[in-house]
């Protein structure tokens, strides 16, 4: 380990220590050649100078380890440290009827490690523990993997998708970790700082452990120096060759997997579907800096925007079936990719300058990401009085206070798209309850294009609409929409806009992918009864569209 034990060969030193390890509680026996996990003993009795017993009676499988002599080794905690024996080598006793004991030789010293919560034990790439965390609270568990592990504390790995949820302060229920082998810890623990990583692949969650026993610092102390160990040996510039390979990460009965920090590329969709993760995990990311306090990064957001922009050049029908596929990252993630690309698709189809059209892209992706900063009890509502609706509002002051590094936007567009996309042209919108006349074009066209999008999705106040309620509903409105632009969107995107599920004459259900232009659908992913990509002339076969179905992303789909 970093940390150098001391070693303590005094008598009457080792005395006090071993003799504060034989009172009530059990001690930690591990084997040398790493034949097996630890087991919890008791170190029944010290006869000073002489000899250690041990009883093995709660774990009579290290019994026959012990009867063939293999070496092993005792640890256990004295006086705020942490005590280790020397190897051992141990006789059998029948001294007392209906126990398992065995006797020892008295040490020649001790290896005392002072105890140090600080210190971290990290674990490399390929040292993969997976993590289970239940939050309090909410009901479904969230998976990652250790990264590294401390006496009171751990940090870990998750999706940056996941880290949104987490706040500084959660109470974890329960933080579960399972070894390769089989071995885990499970215990209470409470959030200390979510970050991402430096390169904003995925979210590093700090967690401090509660209500510690002493048997549990013990294991974990065990799983310190076992980690320590395992670096060590596989380390480059390591000269001992001597170490055998840990048994905590060779695999056992029980399969484990981390998770990567994005799902598996097999469970996108479609290929344009993976790409646009990619953004998303940016978005993810951003989330979880606004938490901490930071600024919108000026750099990422340019990047990330030249991007998205180059994926709808490359093949804008791709692109809109991938919105409606990334249903598992946040609303306001989703929700601002999809604003942001269609608010593109329709903008360039009236050829706004691209220098233009990539501060709408920018603006756009983040302009619901201010609702993070918003107490969670608030966002979950099922409805709102005066001073809620005030308290939602405050979200577009923040995300633009958030903005100030991002020097390049242009400033009609950050107050179009983030200071007015929420007012309507009567002016029952917010946050400053603009009227029509007030209202740029670009601002009409983005509350449309937003309205859409937000109707689409479930909200706690509100189930989701179909397309067709959606734009009956802005149509008989138009008070509140500009009808021109809710036109426009209705002419652009079509009456069966890709990216909707459609039940068919005949039956069959399928994803619409592409449309012909006369907005008809021109490729069709049925699902079923048997997946099958229809094209072309093939897609009349499926009969007519009977109706758009409310539902869920689509998952696998059949290739093209």
């Amino acid at each position: 380990m970093n940390e150098a034990p001391s070693r303590v060969e005094h008598a009457g030193e080792m005395e006090k220590l071993l003799d504060a390890m034989s009172h009530p509680g059990s001690v930690l026996l591990t084997f040398d050649e790493q034949m097996m996990t630890p087991a919890n003993v008791l170190l029944a009795d010290v006869i000073v100078g002489e000899q250690l017993i041990v009883d093995v009676t709660a774990s009579p499988d290290v019994a026959g380890a012990l009867s063939d002599q293999h070496a092993f080794r005792l640890t256990g905690q004295a006086h705020g440290a942490m005590v280790t024996t020397p190897p051992l080598i141990a006789e059998p006793l029948n001294d007392v009827p209906g126990r398992l004991r065995f006797g020892c030789a008295y040490p020649d010293r001790l290896d005392v490690w002072h105890r140090r919560n600080a210190f971290r034990a990290e674990l490399d790439a390929s040292m993969k523990v997976a993590v289970t965390i239940d939050i309090e609270g909410q009901k479904t568990p969230l998976a990652g993997r250790l990264s590294n592990l401390s006496l009171g504390g751990c940090l870990l790995e998750i999706p940056l998708s996941d880290a949104t949820k987490l706040r500084s302060g959660q109470i974890l229920s329960r933080l579960e970790a399972v070894f390769p082998n089989g071995e885990n810890f499970a215990i209470r623990s409470e959030i200390r700082h979510v970050h991402t990583d430096s390169n904003w692949k995925r979210a590093l969650i700090g967690c401090e452990f509660s209500m510690m026993t002493p048997k549990f610092e013990r294991l974990i102390w065990f799983l310190v120096k076992e980690i320590e160990r395992e670096r060590a040996r596989k380390s480059a510039s390591s000269m001992d060759d001597s170490l055998s390979p840990s048994t905590l990460f060779q695999t056992g009965s029980r399969q484990t997997q981390a998770p990567p920090s994005r799902r598996p590329r097999a469970e996108y969709a479609t290929p344009m579907a993976r790409r646009l993760a990619k953004i998303a995990d940016y978005l993810n990311g951003q989330m979880v800096q606004l938490q901490q306090g930071e600024t919108i990064d000026s750099t990422l957001l340019s990047s990330h925007s030249d991007k998205l922009l180059s994926l709808l050049e490359e093949n804008r029908e791709a692109l809109l079936f991938a919105i409606v596929c990334l249903h598992r990252d946040p609303l306001p993630v989703q929700h601002g990719l999809s604003v942001a690309i269609r608010l593109a698709d329709l903008s360039g189809s009236r050829d706004i300058p691209r220098k233009l059209l990539k501060a709408v892209v920018a603006t756009a992706m983040v302009h619901g990401l201010g609702k993070v900063l918003l107490p969670d009890s608030l966002l979950e509502s099922s409805s709102f009085d005066q001073q809620q609706h005030e308290q939602l509002a405050a979200h577009v002051a923040m995300i633009r206070e958030r903005l100030i590094n991002c020097r390049w936007l242009e400033p009609q567009v950050v107050q179009s798209i983030i200071g007015e996309i929420n007012e309507r042209l009567d002016g029952s919108g917010y946050p400053r309850q603009l009227k029509g006349g007030d209202l740029s074009t670009l601002s009409r066209m983005a509350m449309v294009v937003d309205a859409i999008d937000a109707m689409s999705r479930p909200r706690p106040d509100r189930p989701v609409w179909s397309i067709e309620e959606i734009y009956r509903h802005l149509l008989n409105n138009d008070a509140l929409y500009d009808s021109v632009w809710v036109q426009r969107y209705i002419r652009h995107f079509g009456l069966y806009p890709i990216g909707s599920l459609a039940r068919f004459s005949t039956g069959v259900h399928g994803w619409i992918q592409r449309l012909d232009e006369n907005g008809a659908p021109s490729q069709i992913a049925v699902i079923s009864p048997t997946p099958q990509i229809y094209k072309g002339r093939d897609v009349a076969s499926l009969g007519a569209i009977e109706t758009l179905l409310k539902a869920p992303a689509p998952e696998l789909l059949p290739q093209q």
